[in-house]
């Protein structure tokens, strides 16, 4: 537990040093940094793993403890004998956000080549 506390703080202080960042350069108090066009692809390319690793995340708990709702509703169907309404099951959004990930990470780099397969492993 305090590790997570550690990690917040951590991140909030990143936040807010850069919103303060932003601001006073948005309202041309200060001059915006210039940074290096490889430093801000790695930023950006940095931002985007983290993005994509948070929603895997997330939609790989949902897959790991189900929504009871969905069961219980899914059970009332099968009871009725009707026709289940179409929706995307949590292995498909989880598939599907892999494939995102690999696409827009890029199968030149070791971390979108591993989302790519592990989507493709997964589908198969």
């Amino acid at each position: 537990v305090a590790m997570d506390l550690t990690r917040l703080a951590v991140d909030a202080g990143q936040f807010i040093n850069r919103a303060v960042q932003y601001t006073g350069e948005s309202l041309g108090q200060a001059d915006k940094t210039q940074l290096d066009s490889g430093l801000e692809e790695l930023l950006a390319r940095a931002d985007a793993t983290k993005t994509w690793t948070d929603q895997i995340i997330s939609q790989t708990e949902v897959l790991l403890q189900p929504n009871p709702g969905a069961r219980l509703e899914d059970r009332l169907y099968e009871h009725l004998d009707w026709s289940v309404p179409p929706r995307p099951r949590a292995h498909e959004v989880l598939g599907d956000q892999m494939v995102q990930a690999g696409l827009e990470l890029g199968s030149n780099t070791p971390y979108g080549l591993d989302w790519s397969s592990q989507a493709k492993s997964s589908i198969n």
